[in-house]
């Protein structure tokens, strides 16, 4: 190594701790060769030093934490959710679509209930669409053969709310059924992407899932995955 014109990158936080270090050490020093007598310019430096030093203990304690969620709000991780039956997350996601909204899922009913009820007073995806004339919402569910009991029954009661929309709205609300189980979970709005898993009973309804940009790898997967389902399904008139 050349060690006239070789280069070595720091990190900005090893500087920053470095300059706080150096910092503190000056004002204690100068604290030591102060007047004893002096009360207030000593009480004033060292509290500057006591300051110093516990904002430099709380940043390193901080930094690891700090770089870890760089570390996913790189990856396009915006939120980790404990359940992803949140209805107060949701809405704030699909309110505001101005695209698309794509929802895949066991039978889409706790949506279409929460967002696409003509006759509720809470009904924000339908408002947005109302101001959105571009907006689209898919939806993807399983067909009877691949639904279970409970499903079934909240798919057929669903399905009147679907046709209210479509007299509204014509193609730009849209339900397919596929031939296959539901094992995702998950809604496509504009560029959000919130997906999680489908288990088996109602443990489904408790399970975890995780926001992310649509832009991304993991969100791309997704959003290709729907695109080929979708095509690949029946139309439901």
């Amino acid at each position: 190594m050349n060690f006239e014109t070789g280069r070595v990158g720091v990190p900005l936080w090893v500087i920053l701790s470095g300059a706080i270090t150096l910092i503190a050490a000056l004002f204690g020093y100068w604290y030591y060769t102060l007047d004893e007598n002096d009360v207030k310019l000593v009480g004033f430096v060292g509290g500057i030093v006591t300051g110093l030093i516990v904002y430099l203990a709380t940043f390193l304690t901080l930094i690891r934490p700090i770089q870890e969620l760089d570390k996913f709000r790189s990856m396009g991780v915006k939120a980790l959710l404990a359940n992803r039956h949140n209805q107060t997350y949701y809405r704030d996601l699909v309110a505001y679509s101005t695209r698309r909204v794509d929802v895949m899922g066991a039978s889409c009913s706790r949506f279409v209930q929460d967002f696409l009820d003509i006759e509720s007073e809470d009904k924000v995806l339908v408002d947005a669409l109302n101001r959105y004339s571009q907006l689209k919402v898919r939806l993807l569910i399983p067909d009877d053969k691949h639904m279970g009991e409970d499903a079934g029954t909240r798919a057929r009661s669903m399905l009147p709310k679907i046709a209210a929309l479509r007299q509204q709205f014509g193609d730009r609300v849209e339900l397919r059924r596929f031939k296959n189980t539901a094992h995702h979970s998950f809604v496509l709005a504009d560029n959000n992407l919130v997906a999680g898993p489908i288990f088996e009973g109602d443990k489904s309804r408790y399970a975890p899932a995780v926001h992310v940009a649509a832009d991304t790898p993991f969100g791309r997967k997704y959003d290709d995955h729907f695109d080929t389902i979708w095509d690949s399904s029946n139309a439901h008139a």
